[in-house]
């Protein structure tokens, strides 16, 4: 009697579990490489972006939390700011994406949390949207559903970085604009 509940609930799970689309590479180039996927109900695909750089934890961490920097090396990042310190390893924050005439620009608001470990030394940042912690602001669109991760591994004297991140844009957005942004955006964040 067991058994046969057991296999009854293990092929109800898998059955009605949908397995998750295949990535798929869409760029490599001066040793980055991004895949993409489609995610089901969305019309926007998820990215994943991978490079090995010459580095160390304690100097991503501190590129990380310079919350402010972004804007001089996140892709189109025109302002960023804390809105929020939750605990020493979570909080929220704000970020304005430039964009591309006649495309409003984009806000996010977004929360963080770290987690570190040991073996191996790893720094990994959870980020999910968290479109309702402030006001939006006029004539700019909110981000409404965004949800991703840095990911730095430190293997051989360097960090294994990893950024993957699955977003609704908000707004009105051509499909032009949509399909350039999932490939180029994380390589040119990660190139700088």
């Amino acid at each position: 009697m067991r058994l046969s509940w057991l296999f009854l609930t293990t092929l109800l799970v898998v059955t009605k579990s949908q397995p998750l689309a295949v990535w798929e590479r869409k760029l490599t180039r001066d040793g980055i490489s991004v895949d993409v996927r489609p995610v089901a109900g969305s019309d926007f695909k998820e990215f994943r972006a991978h490079m090995r750089v010459k580095s160390n934890l304690n100097r991503a961490a501190a590129l990380m939390r310079d919350i402010p920097g972004y804007t001089r090396w996140m892709k189109d990042c025109k302002e960023a700011h804390e809105v929020q310190k939750i605990s020493a390893s979570s909080g929220i924050v704000y970020s304005l994406q430039a964009t591309p005439w006649p495309i409003a620009e984009r806000e996010a608001v977004v929360r963080y949390d770290y987690r570190r470990s040991e073996k191996p030394a790893t720094l990994y940042i959870a980020i999910a949207a968290e479109p309702t912690a402030m006001p939006q602001k006029n004539g700019r669109v909110r981000i409404p559903k965004l949800k991703g991760y840095w990911s730095y591994v430190e293997v051989d004297g360097e960090l294994e970085v990893t950024y993957s991140m699955h977003s609704e844009p908000g707004g009105s957005l051509p499909g032009w604009a949509a399909a350039g942004m999932v490939a180029h955006l994380p390589y040119e964040t990660m190139k700088k």
